[in-house]
């Protein structure tokens, strides 16, 4: 199985990344990532700002991987087969400045260690233990065209921070350039539905097998999980990221209507579909909408 060191990371998506390998459609690739703060959080006196006041830039991405044979209209077809974490520790970095109508209860900045032994995560001396569900927060190939920043997400992917990306899903992202240019990380150990404070996030390998689907693509990534298959939109405001997302369900469940018309489809949603949201921590902010497979059991991307 080929490895994506995390020395190769980037934090940019663009075109003119040099792949650090090549894989066929098919082939199973792990990928070593660096917690969001490139693993410099060592301890509870350092805080994200002693870091930003360095330029030091934050989300790595480790790739970009080339896949052979991908272009433009295609689709990569990402399974998440493992998400190891290497460190029996994670990272919460408390910024009021971040932390929007929330902030005004913080009254200090603080770098904060939660122990994740035996799987189990740890909060304030065990008073709180939760098992955790790591997961991935940036997956994306690359667009085409102009250079995403690996703290942002889009149409390509990027950091969704949706913590439904996890052991087990599989992610359809659109192909916009040749080779698609794969890259990965931030992981995290817990997050709340729309990291409305900071993530548990941790260094880890994240094991994937990537499958090529020719001629064919979503304008939005789409989630498969066991159960449901979802859309993740994510633009400037949440407002208009939920409405990109009602669409693109609309959009995604009328190309596949052998038991339901597309008016049909859209009635659904509005009885058993979900709208929920990723993320608003990050510079746009992404939504989801769920829609349940029990409905039509053919249904597939």
């Amino acid at each position: 199985m080929k490895h994506v060191e995390k020395t190769n990371k980037f934090f940019i998506y663009e075109e003119s990344n040099k792949p650090v390998m090549s894989i066929d459609p098919g082939e199973t690739i792990s990928f070593s990532s660096e917690d969001c703060f490139q693993n410099l959080l060592t301890d509870c006196s350092i805080v994200k700002t002693d870091l930003l006041n360095k330029g030091i830039t934050i989300n790595p991405s480790s790739g970009p991987v080339y896949v052979n044979g991908a272009m433009p209209g295609d689709t990569l077809k990402v399974h998440i087969d493992d998400i190891l974490l290497d460190d029996q520790y994670g990272t919460l970095a408390i910024i009021a400045e971040e932390f929007g109508v929330l902030g005004k209860y913080f009254d200090k900045e603080e770098t904060i260690k939660v122990d994740l032994t035996d799987g189990v995560a740890k909060f304030f001396d065990g008073k709180a233990n939760l098992k955790i569900r790591p997961m991935v927060g940036v997956l994306a190939v690359t667009p085409k065209g102009y250079g995403a920043p690996t703290s942002t997400p889009g149409t390509y992917g990027g950091n969704m921070d949706c913590k439904l990306i996890n052991k087990g899903t599989t992610l359809y992202l659109p192909v916009s350039v040749e080779g698609a240019l794969l890259g990965m990380g931030d992981i995290h150990a817990l997050q709340s539905d729309g990291e409305i404070l900071a993530a548990v996030e941790c260094p880890g390998t994240i094991t994937v097998t990537v499958n090529l689907i020719k001629d064919r693509h979503e304008e939005w990534p789409v989630l498969e999980t066991d159960d449901a298959f979802y859309v993740i939109c994510s633009v400037d405001d949440i407002d208009e990221a939920n409405n990109y997302a009602l669409i693109a369900m609309a959009e995604f469940l009328g190309k596949r209507t052998e038991k339901f018309t597309q008016k049909e489809w859209i009635v659904l949603m509005g009885i058993i579909g979900d709208l929920q949201i990723c993320e608003i921590a990050d510079p746009k902010m992404a939504s989801r909408f769920r829609i349940p497979k029990f409905l039509d059991e053919n249904l597939k991307f």
